[in-house]
């Protein structure tokens, strides 16, 4: 478990530094995001192009997904921390069952963030997901500026630090 803690910290400050390598904004650095639209839980159409002028970061995730369910809690506290009209988060979930599976586990969570229904995984094939959880960073034009494959605690110093620097700068 530390083994899985280590690679994954420093898996993020890979990622990290590579996003503060290239400057992370400029332009012709980035990949444009797929554009996508997808079911709530509140039933609603929801398109990615809705979030265009924010960050987002877009986790793909599996409630029967064991780091995925580990990662969470932590995704919640950033997200509580840095919404705003600069940042959000969505989470597009790989449930086959769907919201059957899904509503209880977000509710006996207490998760906030917007959840979004790929129960044909034509969203995560659309970016390449092949393990979960699998999180980009997206920024307010639209490209996919970061990537993450496998969990994270997003709540460690070094990643709000770079939030907080990213939000401030933009």
């Amino acid at each position: 478990m530390k083994f899985l803690a280590k690679s994954c910290s420093i898996g993020l400050a890979v990622l990290l530094l590579l996003l503060l390598a290239q400057g992370a904004g400029r332009a012709g650095d980035q990949m444009p995001a797929s554009t996508f639209t997808l079911k709530s839980l509140k039933g609603e159409n929801v398109s990615l192009d809705h979030y265009r002028g924010k960050y987002v970061l877009l986790n793909f995730w599996a409630t029967w997904c064991g780091p995925c369910k580990v990662e969470m809690p932590s995704l919640e506290a950033l997200y509580q921390r840095f919404r705003s009209e600069k940042f959000d988060v969505i989470a597009v979930s790989n449930d086959m069952f769907g919201e059957k599976v899904v509503r209880p586990y977000i509710e006996a969570n207490n998760l906030s963030f917007t959840v979004l229904l790929d129960q044909q995984l034509k969203v995560s094939h659309q970016y390449g997901v092949v393990t979960l959880p699998t999180t980009f960073l997206i920024d307010p034009e639209g490209n996919i500026i970061g990537a993450l494959r496998g969990a994270e605690d997003w709540t460690r110093p070094n990643t709000l630090s770079y939030f907080e620097d990213l939000l401030r700068n933009s």
